[in-house]
């Protein structure tokens, strides 16, 4: 293959990714709009202040014996669960994947 078929290639592949994600991405989410991300903002947001308090807390208690780090972790696991749950949306907000209705809309 030459590189200009190569390139030919990847422009026909890029196409199709954006095509089938843009496709299965708004049959799944309809009518996103900032009312419906305000949310998940705020969920992420209460997830980090629960880790972090986790901690704090665990450093108050911890004074003499070994910390048990269980609920640290499970508090940790939550917050990156949504951390990666969220970048993805945002991903697939700025490769258009997903339609936006009500905001910049005349």
């Amino acid at each position: 293959m030459s590189i200009e078929q190569n390139k030919r290639l990847l422009l026909e592949l890029d196409k199709h990714r954006y095509d089938v994600n843009k496709t299965t991405l708004n049959a799944s989410i309809e009518d996103l709009n900032l009312d419906k991300l305000k949310p998940i903002v705020d969920m992420v947001a209460k997830s980090r202040a629960a880790y972090i308090s986790e901690l704090m807390s665990m450093a108050n208690q911890a004074a003499d014996k070994g910390p048990n780090t269980e609920r640290l972790k499970a508090r940790r696991e939550e917050f990156m669960e949504l951390v990666k749950a969220t970048n993805a949306l945002e991903v697939a907000i700025e490769r258009g994947y997903l339609d936006i209705v009500g905001y910049g809309d005349d």
